[in-house]
C-alpha cells in the first residue's frame, strides 16, 4: 500500500489556517430591521391650486431602499444605515429643485420611538434631467442595549416627513 503526502503550498496553508480561525469566532447578532413604511414611503408635491392630475406634480420623493448592517460592542449595536432616495421633477415645475425632508426613528422591541431624527435630501436637476438619485449614508445610529440578543428585534424606520394632505395623496393612491 502506497502513502500519498500532500504538500501545501505556503499561501494555501495561510487560507486554511484563517479559515480555521474565524470558524472560531462567535457569530455576530443579526441587525436591526430596516423598515419604510407604506404610507411614507413616497412623496407628491403639487402646485397651489386645486389641481392634482400628472400636470400638477412639482416633484415626487421615493425612498427606494435603505441598507441596515452594524456591529456589536459589548453594551451595544451601532448602525450603518445608508437611504436611497430618488427625486422626480413633475410637468409643474419651475425651480430645478427639489427638497424634501425625511426621518429617521429607531423603535425598541415595545414598539417605542427611543429616537427620532429629522433629515432633508435636496436634488438639483439639470440638463433637463427628471430623475435624480442619491445614496445617503451620514446616519450612525447607537442604539444601547441592556441584552444584546435584543438588538435584532429593534427597528430602524425610514419615512418622509409628510403633510396631512400629502398622506391623504398616498393613501388614496394605494386604494386604486
Amino acid at each position: 500500500m502506497r502513502r500519498q503526502y500532500f504538500v501545501l503550498a505556503p499561501a494555501l496553508l495561510a487560507s486554511v489556517l484563517l479559515i480555521a480561525a474565524c470558524s472560531r469566532e462567535k457569530p455576530q447578532a443579526a441587525c436591526p430591521r430596516g423598515v419604510i413604511p407604506a404610507d411614507s414611503a413616497s412623496v407628491t408635491r403639487f402646485r397651489d391650486g386645486p389641481g392634482r392630475d400628472l400636470t400638477d406634480v412639482v416633484a415626487e420623493g421615493e425612498i427606494v431602499n435603505i441598507l441596515v448592517q452594524c456591529k456589536y460592542d459589548k453594551r451595544a449595536v451601532t448602525v450603518d444605515l445608508q437611504i436611497a432616495i430618488a427625486g422626480d421633477r413633475g410637468p409643474a415645475d419651475r425651480s430645478r429643485v427639489a427638497e424634501f425632508e425625511y426621518w429617521i426613528a429607531i423603535v425598541d422591541p415595545q414598539q417605542n420611538v427611543v429616537t427620532k431624527q429629522p433629515a432633508r435630501v435636496r436634488f438639483q436637476f439639470t440638463d433637463n434631467r427628471t430623475r435624480l438619485g442619491q445614496v445617503l449614508n451620514e446616519f450612525e445610529p447607537y442604539i444601547p442595549l441592556a441584552d444584546l440578543k435584543q438588538g435584532p428585534e429593534y427597528q430602524v424606520i425610514v419615512g418622509f416627513q409628510l403633510t396631512p394632505e400629502e398622506l391623504a395623496w398616498n393613501r388614496s393612491q394605494k386604494a386604486r
